[in-house]
This record gives structure tokens, sequence and C-alpha cells, in this order.
């Protein structure tokens, strides 16, 4: 089975958000966003034209530099277990602020102070994830046990979080590493394909447990556990669709300009910064209390209209350059950012962040001080040494601003 070895291809990304487009089309058989479900249906060609200029932007030759490729070096290990060590404290420190764990928590008020928290304090615990896959890499690398039980871990906490994204992103990133070092035969991508049906239902789950429970969303009673759980996962992938499609008819062409696109970036700096993004939506075009993400392609458009083409394009591009790295230099830092990468590129389809996002930008300053990749120019080592600095600076950053928001 050669092809799937071509799993986490970049092209896999837009069959994804094909099928998810498709998906909204289904009205959901709890009711969600029942009163969104013909929006869609008048932007297919937006969809359409958004899949073509991806592909355009993907074939688009670019020449790339290569860094010198690199083993699994002790120096990379000693700096893993010290960043995982340091993280994990932040997560200690952020369970002992929350005041509880918010899967079994009744508390309103336990996500509202995970909110609040900003990017300098919510990134560290969330890049436990990130040295999930790491330490995945290390395993199947190595083949130290310490390492499978550093990954257990980062699933661990992320699940006591209820953090459906993080859980899927380690898995994820676990995945495509086994895909690319393992001979796969048909028996275990029969094994795989049924563990992620699993993995899905287990989010499902985790799902109805935050929303009240499987009688609280099923007001008819007349349904399955299962088919509560199926209906939940396709609400939840579709749900964005269907209100990004709504935001762009309401809007009437008075765009918002970055508002949700680039926001992200100002709630890094900016505590309690609300006027963007999902918060902003849900507060302008919805009475929910909580945060409503709009999906590709209609987050990007309700910023700039047509203009907005220009984002499939330079996704294609990035994801061509960073795709190639990973499958051609076998170096420690492209297997783990390619991986991050394409879980960003999934995710977008949902959440309509451009995969260049703050926490994107914070994973790699993680994997660069890490990993510490070497170019054949000194310019470019120097940088890299600088960004490793600036890592450090942001735990320091990150620590200060715990102590402030305490």
């Amino acid at each position: 089975m050669k092809w799937i070895k071509n799993i986490a291809h970049p092209h896999a990304y837009i069959l994804f958000f094909i099928v998810i487009s498709l998906l909204a089309l289904i009205p959901n058989g709890l009711g969600w966003r029942i009163d969104m479900e013909d929006y869609p249906q008048e932007y297919i060609g937006l969809t359409v034209f958004y899949v073509i200029f991806y592909l355009l932007g993907y074939y688009i030759p670019l020449g790339t530099k290569k860094p010198e490729k690199r083993e699994i070096s002790i120096s990379m290990i000693n700096f893993f277990h010290i960043t995982y060590f340091i993280l994990l404290g932040f997560f200690i420190i952020k369970f002992i602020y929350v005041g509880g764990i918010p899967l079994i928590s009744d508390s309103p008020f336990l996500r509202t102070k995970m909110g609040k928290l900003g990017g300098f304090v919510d990134y560290p615990t969330k890049a436990i994830s990130l040295l999930g896959i790491v330490a995945y890499y290390f395993y199947i690398s190595r083949k130290n046990s310490l390492y499978i039980f550093q990954f257990i871990i980062s699933i661990v906490l992320n699940i006591l979080f209820a953090e459906r994204s993080l859980i899927v992103f380690t898995l994820v990133g676990a995945l495509i590493l086994y895909v690319q070092y393992h001979k796969v035969s048909l028996k275990t991508f029969g094994i795989v394909l049924f563990l992620g049906l699993l993995m899905l239902f287990f989010i499902g789950w985790v799902q109805i447990v935050r929303l009240g429970g499987k009688n609280n969303l099923d007001r008819s009673g007349k349904k399955s556990a299962l088919e509560v759980g199926a209906w939940v996962i396709q609400g939840d992938l579709t749900g964005s669709q269907k209100f990004g499609a709504y935001v762009v008819d309401k809007l009437h062409e008075n765009y918002l300009y970055g508002k949700y696109t680039f926001g992200t970036y100002l709630a890094v700096f900016v505590p309690n910064f609300e006027e963007h993004g999902a918060e902003y939506l849900q507060k302008e075009f919805t009475e929910k209390r909580t945060a409503q993400s709009a999906a590709i392609p209609y987050s990007y458009f309700m910023d700039f209209g047509y203009l907005s083409l220009i984002f499939p394009l330079i996704i294609g591009m990035i994801s061509r350059y960073i795709y190639l790295k990973f499958k051609t230099l076998n170096s420690p830092f492209y297997n783990i950012l390619y991986p991050t990468y394409f879980f960003g590129l999934l995710w977008s389809v949902r959440s309509g962040n451009f995969p260049i996002e703050p926490k994107f930008i914070y994973y790699l300053l993680v994997l660069i001080f890490v990993f510490n990749p070497h170019f054949h120019k000194r310019i470019n080592n120097e940088i890299i040494t600088l960004l490793r600095l600036i890592f450090i600076g942001t735990l320091a950053v990150s620590f200060i601003a715990l102590l402030i928001r305490w």
C-alpha cells in the first residue's frame, strides 16, 4: 500500500475541505444551525474558486534552499526534555489557576477563566501537544519507552482540559510519522482506520459531555447514543461552514478587512481583546454565549471579498515548500514542522484561521529551540540563534503574564 505514504499530502487538505463542504449541505439531525441550512448552497462558486486558486499556488515552481541534513543528536534530546519539563510546569500552574478539571466540572466559569489567560500564558500549555509528537518521533527513532510515556502524558493532559483540537493534533502528528517510517499493510491500515473512527466518536462523546449529555441534545429521545455522536461530529465539522456563509450573506459586502483573519495576532498582545475573530462574530451575529467560528473560504471572504482568493494561492505555495522539505530531507526539524503545519491546514477548514497563525509561530519557535536547525549560510544560522533566544524570552514573559493574571 504505497499510496498510504501520501496520506498527509497537502492535497488531502483540499480533499477534506471538499468533503466538509458537501457535508454542510446535509441538514443536521439534532437541528444544529437549522436556520442557516440554505446559505452554503448560495456560495458553491466561491468554494470552487478556492480549490482552483489553491492548486494554482501549489503548482507554481519555487526554488528551495536546503538546510544541512541532520540526525537526532544528544543536544536535541536534552533541549527536548528541558522544554517538556518547563511547559509541563506551566500546565500544572494552569490547573491550579483554573481551579478544576474542565472535562468533569459543571462550573461555567472554568472555560471563561481559561479564555482570559491570553496567548502568552495559554500557548506554553498548548505546546505540550506539539512535544507529544516530538516524543513519538524520538520513540520510533530510538525505541526508548520513556518517550511513549511523554507522548501519552501530553494526550491525557489535553483530555482533562477537553482540548479536542490538541488531542487530534497530537494523534494526527503521530499517525503521519508512523506512516512515514513504517511499511503499512492492509491489516494495519484497517486497524488504524478503525481506531480513527473510534477517536472521532470519542471526541463526539467529549463534546456530548460538555453540552450536558445525550438527553439534553436529543430532545425527542428517539436517537441512539451512536446516532447522537455521529450528528454531533457532523454538526461540529459543518457548523462553521453554515455560519460562515450566513455571516457573509448578512454583511452585504461590508467587509471586515482582517478583523477575523488577522485578529488573533492582536489577541496575543492585548489581554481580553474581543473585537476580532470568533468572539466578534458571536457578539455581532448570534445570541450564543460562546465564540462562533466561520470556516474557510467564508472567513477570508468576509474580510476581503474576492481579493481573499490570494489566501488559497499563498497556502498552496507554502504547502508545497514545506512538504517537499519533509519528504526529501528526513530532517528532525521538518519531520515535526510539516505535521504541525498540515494539521493547521486541516483545522482551518473548520476554524477559518490562516494556517500561519500566532500559535503556529510559537510552535515554530519551540521546534527551533529544540532542534536548532543549521543552514549553509552564516546569516541564517545567526537568525536561528536569535529565534532561540526569543523563545527563551517568551517563557519569561509568559511567567510574568501568569503572575499578573493571578
